[in-house]
């Protein structure tokens, strides 16, 4: 059932629904109303129908009466087309019967049949209306008007009727006294029922509405929103295109509205069908762009707004840009100016005296400089917290003729330039008291040291019978040749840290350190299980850099490769040239999973693994990236999941 209503089908059936369900609605209330003000529910059902017959008769009996009084047969007509309503003929005309149920009599005051149709003498009840026809002096008629008896003053000038209307017995005409009988008994026959036919009326075309407004924009075999061609006419122009019959109908009604007017009827009732249709269709449109989540924005005056915020934006964001342009004293002034041109303006057009010109010259006297002075002192503060931004903490600004709070803006400024001075000179004063320390600690350190490598080295050579002293001596000059690299380690990385290391920058063949590379380590990369791939230009690459030093970021960088590649796996090594600059790229995958960001591992003593099972100090990257900076390059680091990247960038000659 779901299926078969978001059918085209399916909602034209939901749609006649509610248009039956509103009509029926209609009706019972116009029914319902109009049983109540006939009094459907004190009297019985002739009387009511005598009633609304009597109504009609009265409304159908100046016509009647117009037509006799223009008829030869009934009154004398002169010349002039002026009839002789004091002088009726003797005989009563008999007209024919005109084919419908109704038969009537036309009586003079004296109460004298002047005129009467067919059939008229076997009628025994009458519906019965009196009419005054006055005349003019030389006997035109000039009004005709429902009387109910001689008006004082009038009788020489007016004649009054009488207009006898009654219906041939069984009604056998088809005519509008027949539909109004059967509408009469209907009416009385539902005269209890009409409001549960109303209620079911109403709750159909609920249902069917509510159902409609559900199914709109879906389709059978699809779950999304499926707009139709409607969706795409902004909102507020559906509005409009449904107002627009809606206001011209009621127009034409207000203008042309009749009582009892078949015709005026029936054209309401078009129309009004007419705007359920379009009302209900609105509604479907309605529910779709709810339900897309575009009312407010498929509707062309938010189009035009946001056209017109985008323009605005537009300018003010070249006007800003122009103000950036514009120093910020000149850019003050330029307002004020602008600022005390506009009060002007609007003085001149209220038409004030011209004292108030003179308050306003004096005002602007004292007021415009002292505005042009505080944007120079604010320029003033605005310099001194851009020199201390780029790093200039010898910068001083002028406190000179600042009132309060700017001048004590103005001293915090200085203040923090000094405060910026002494903490900066502290921190490398301890930077270098740091290195200091590594550096006499490191030499208190290699002189025992050396002692120790030594003598470990000489009893290794002394050949003895027991061989855990063999063994013993061996392990403890491994050991302190260990401890020895990493006392060198630490003060290369303090050195290279502080920029203290001697670097002599040279023009170098940079093909030449790949070459290098795969010939030193060719046995360890072997003994790894790891296949060297190396990728380079044909050209020569020529960088400015210190060979030593280089070849101990490549030391560092490939021994870390060969320390926690996973074996069996391929070690790139490329050199490409990017933008006039030299890039190298070692690439691994990692043994151990990387846990930890780059910037982690670039810090000194952290190592690959976690466990720290393997030989290293966690030194070798971060000598390697400080070498690399005092020579003008840079490295980076990035891992993608257990590939792990390393960039070396630096400029050709």
């Amino acid at each position: 059932m779901r299926r078969f209503f978001r059918t085209v089908p399916g909602k034209a059936l939901l749609f006649v629904g509610c248009m039956a369900g509103l009509v029926l609605v209609v009706l019972s209330i116009v029914a319902s109303v109009s049983m109540w003000a006939l009094e459907c529910y004190t009297r019985p059902e002739s009387a009511v129908f005598d009633r609304t017959v009597g109504e009609l008769a009265a409304s159908e009996a100046d016509d009647l009466l117009t037509q006799c009084i223009f008829n030869d047969q009934i009154f004398p007509v002169d010349a002039q087309a002026r009839p002789m309503l004091r002088s009726p003929r003797e005989a009563t005309a008999v007209l024919p019967d005109d084919g419908t149920n109704r038969v009537w009599q036309l009586l003079d005051q004296s109460g004298r049949i002047l005129a009467r149709s067919q059939g008229a003498e076997e009628i025994q009840s009458w519906y019965e209306t009196s009419w005054g026809v006055l005349m003019d002096r030389e006997g035109f008629i000039t009004d005709l008007y429902r009387s109910y008896g001689p008006v004082p003053g009038e009788n020489e000038r007016a004649t009054y009727f009488t207009v006898k209307v009654g219906l041939k017995p069984g009604l056998p005409v088809q005519d509008v006294y027949q539909l109004l009988a059967r509408a009469c008994h209907l009416l009385y026959a539902l005269r209890y029922w009409i409001y549960l036919i109303g209620l079911g009326a109403l709750a159909l075309g609920v249902t069917c509405l509510i159902s409609l407004l559900c199914v709109s924009g879906r389709r059978p075999d699809r779950e999304e929103l499926v707009p139709g061609l409607l969706h795409r006419v902004p909102g507020d122009v559906m509005l409009g295109l449904w107002l627009a019959p809606a206001l011209f109908t009621a127009y034409l009604l207000d203008r042309n509205w009749q009582w009892g007017d078949v015709t005026t009827v029936i054209v309401c009732a078009c129309a009004g069908l007419l705007l359920a249709n379009l009302s209900l269709g609105f509604c479907m449109s309605l529910a779709v762009r709810i339900k897309d989540r575009s009312l407010f924005r498929n509707t062309l005056i938010w189009r035009i707004l946001r056209w017109l915020w985008r323009v605005c934006r537009w300018v003010g964001r070249g006007v800003l840009a122009f103000c950036r342009g514009i120093p910020s004293v000149w850019r003050t002034a330029l307002i004020t100016a602008g600022v005390c041109l506009l009060e002007l303006f609007l003085m001149a057009l209220w038409d004030l005296e011209y004292d108030a010109y003179t308050i306003w010259f004096m005002e602007k006297l004292l007021l415009v400089p002292a505005v042009i002075w505080l944007a120079i002192c604010l320029r003033r503060l605005e310099k001194g917290g851009q020199a201390l931004a780029k790093g200039n903490l010898n910068w001083h600004t002028s406190t000179r003729g600042m009132p309060w709070d700017l001048r004590r803006h103005g001293e915090n400024l200085n203040s923090i330039g000094q405060g910026m001075t002494l903490a900066v000179e502290e921190r490398l004063r301890s930077e270098r008291l740091k290195t200091e320390l590594i550096t006499n600690v490191s030499h208190d350190l290699k002189t025992p040291l050396t002692s120790i490598i030594n003598y470990a080295d000489l009893i290794c050579a002394e050949i003895c019978d027991n061989p855990a002293i063999t063994e013993y001596s061996e392990v403890l000059l491994r050991q302190s040749q260990r401890l020895r690299r990493l006392i060198d380690d630490l003060v290369e990385a303090s050195k290279a840290s502080t920029g203290s290391l001697e670097v002599h920058l040279a023009p170098c063949d940079a093909l030449m350190f790949l070459e290098q590379t795969g010939g030193e380590y060719a046995d360890k990369l072997s003994a790894a299980n790891l296949t060297l791939l190396t990728k380079q230009p044909d050209q020569p690459v020529r960088i400015m850099a210190d060979g030593r030093r280089m070849w101990r970021i490549f030391d560092n960088l490939m021994q870390n490769i060969c320390k926690y590649s996973q074996p069996g796996t391929r070690v790139y090594l490329s050199l490409e040239l990017i933008s006039g600059h030299a890039v190298f790229t070692f690439k691994n995958t990692s043994r151990e999973a990387l846990d930890m960001s780059e910037q982690e591992l670039l810090e000194r003593f952290v190592r690959g693994d976690s466990s720290r099972n393997t030989e290293g100090n966690g030194l070798g990257l971060s000598i390697a990236k400080s070498l690399a900076e005092l020579q003008g390059g840079t490295l980076r680091l990035l891992t993608d999941g257990d590939l792990f990247k390393v960039i070396l960038t630096f400029p050709l000659m």
